[in-house]
């Protein structure tokens, strides 16, 4: 569709105001800049209390080495993040989760390699040390996996083994085959984690990763030196099958051990995983089953926009498992009085007009705040929040609004901010997605019930849908660009076109008049038959 000169300069307004300019994007933001660097120095400090321990040797050139190391370090991480991964750099929680797992993994580590290693059995002292390493490497390759993305897991991962070298090397057991070996095994594992649909396959992940690693054992056995580790240690065939089964059946203990463990890290983090999310859209929450009951119109209603959004949601690469779930929960408050809203009541207007514009809108307005008592109160994750709350942002009941308007006394003011919902506006793509797609198919439920007279009417409505919503600031809030709203239109367009695309009218039956020709002669025949039967009874 063309932009008229017109719309350009609404575009432009628009841009302006969602900081897309020179100045917004090179402007430093302190308020999310202090408390990451306070972190990282934190960080940095507990990470080289770690490698410095049991603090028995310690010296002036041995503390500023591994110090340099650690700052090393850290600032390896945030360069990182900054050059690839900015969207995680706002990201606190997942941050502390990350930095949490490095600190207790290297922590770990320094201990069984300075005391565990020596306490243990004599056949196991040789196989401690690196089997504690690939289970730690793989239980964090796999909660990366899962609660960050993929890319993330294998960056992740490889900083977390090269903070665990930087331990081992402080400890004098500076171990880089073992430790190649491990992180080459739970990099495997990550690979596999993609399309996880249920938590019991993480057990088969870390099988993945246990033989991935068993096969690398084996292979460096045949190929190595007889000095080199793990030939020199694994000459005899019993103990290499030993090593093998026994990295198989570590990654297979790490597997279930992480399938409880993340939902440790969800609840103690506040972060929802793909998991979580799929748990909600495959499983029957008792709030939708309540949803199908008492309000079925708002169920329908939202099994439209969940659809709509999760295609928007693909077609930009933002998060359409998100979205769609974040939609089957955003109008739950309608549950508390459904009768008041047309999806479930055509006759509401009847209900609503013995109320004031200002009842009537206020029953409107509190179906976002029932939501979300209802959502906290069965503990659905916090993300999910703002779609009850961002699929109106704050605009205004326009309806209602108006209503109160005309029916103002003289001299009473009407004000706007009486009639508008109190937010707050998306904070996420998907959010603001969610919040089109919940007006244009309602909209489009109105309009075109009796079907779409010209091609073009779905595409002005759903135009003008996004450019009223930008030019009221509804999205100022969330990082979504004027070029991807453009995609987000034309995949609602579609995804409308298809549920209201214009029928051919079928021609009728050329038969049709002289099949009711034949009817109306029989009955009419029926009915002089039953008046002569009458009349000659009645003789």
């Amino acid at each position: 569709m063309a932009f008229t000169e017109l719309e350009e300069q609404k575009y432009s307004l628009i841009e302006q105001r969602l900081g897309e300019t020179e100045r917004a994007n090179t402007q430093i933001d302190w308020s999310v800049w202090t408390p990451r660097v306070v972190g990282a120095a934190i960080f940095s400090i507990l990470l080289l209390g770690v490698v410095l321990a049991p603090y028995d040797k310690l010296s002036a050139p041995r503390v500023v080495g591994l110090g340099l190391l650690v700052v090393s370090f850290v600032t390896l991480y945030g360069f990182y993040l900054l050059r690839f991964r900015r969207e995680l750099f706002r990201e606190r929680r997942k941050q502390m989760l990350f930095g949490s797992s490095v600190l207790l993994s290297c922590a770990l580590v320094q201990t069984v390699s300075l005391v565990g290693a020596e306490q243990a059995p004599a056949a196991l002292q040789a196989a401690l040390t690196p089997a504690l390493i690939f289970g730690l490497l793989l239980l964090c390759g796999i909660s990366y996996a899962v609660i960050f993305d993929q890319r993330f897991a294998i960056d992740g991962l490889l900083l977390t083994s090269l903070a665990m070298g930087v331990v081992l090397m402080s400890g004098g057991e500076f171990l880089p085959v073992r430790l190649a070996v491990a992180t080459a095994g739970a990099l495997t594992a990550v690979l596999f984690t993609r399309n996880l649909r249920s938590r019991y396959k993480l057990a088969m992940v870390g099988v993945v990763g246990g033989a991935s690693a068993a096969c690398i054992i084996v292979a460096l056995t045949l190929l190595s030196a007889e000095n080199a580790w793990p030939a020199k240690e694994l000459s005899d065939p019993l103990q290499l099958v030993i090593w093998a089964v026994g990295t198989v059946v570590i990654g297979a203990a790490v597997g279930v051990f992480s399938t409880f463990l993340l939902p440790v890290f969800e609840r103690a983090f506040q972060i929802t995983t793909d998991l979580r999310l799929i748990e909600l859209l495959e499983g029957e929450h008792p709030l939708i089953t309540l949803m199908q009951q008492r309000a079925p119109g708002t169920w329908q209603h939202t099994q439209n926009v969940a659809n709509f959004t999760k295609r928007a949601c693909d077609a930009i690469g933002a998060n359409s498992l998100l979205g769609e779930v974040g939609v089957k929960f955003h109008d739950l408050g309608k549950m508390v009085r459904p009768e008041f809203f047309t999806e479930n009541e055509p006759e509401s207007k009847l209900l609503h007009d013995r109320l004031s514009p200002m009842m009537s809108a206020l029953i409107i307005l509190s179906h976002v705040s029932d939501g979300v008592l209802m959502a906290r109160k069965a503990k659905l994750p916090p993300v999910l929040e703002d779609f009850i709350t961002g699929h109106h942002g704050t605009s205004v009941i326009k309806y209602f609004y108006y209503k109160a308007k005309e029916q103002a006394g003289e001299g009473e003011t009407i004000l706007e901010d009486q009639f508008r919902y109190p937010g707050p506006k998306p904070q996420t793509k998907e959010s603001a997605i969610a919040a089109i797609a919940d007006q244009v198919e309602a909209t489009a439920r109105s309009r075109f019930a009796g079907g779409v007279s010209h091609p073009d009417d779905i595409r002005n409505m759903v135009h003008q849908a996004i450019v009223n919503k930008l030019l009221d600031g509804q999205f100022d809030e969330c990082a979504i660009t004027i070029s991807e709203w453009k995609v987000v239109e034309d995949s609602l367009v579609k995804s409308l076109a298809s549920m209201y695309h214009h029928r051919v009218k079928y021609p009728d039956d050329p038969d049709k008049n002289k099949r009711k020709a034949a009817i109306e002669a029989r009955e009419k025949y029926r009915n002089e038959i039953a008046k002569r039967r009458e009349r000659i009874l009645t003789q």
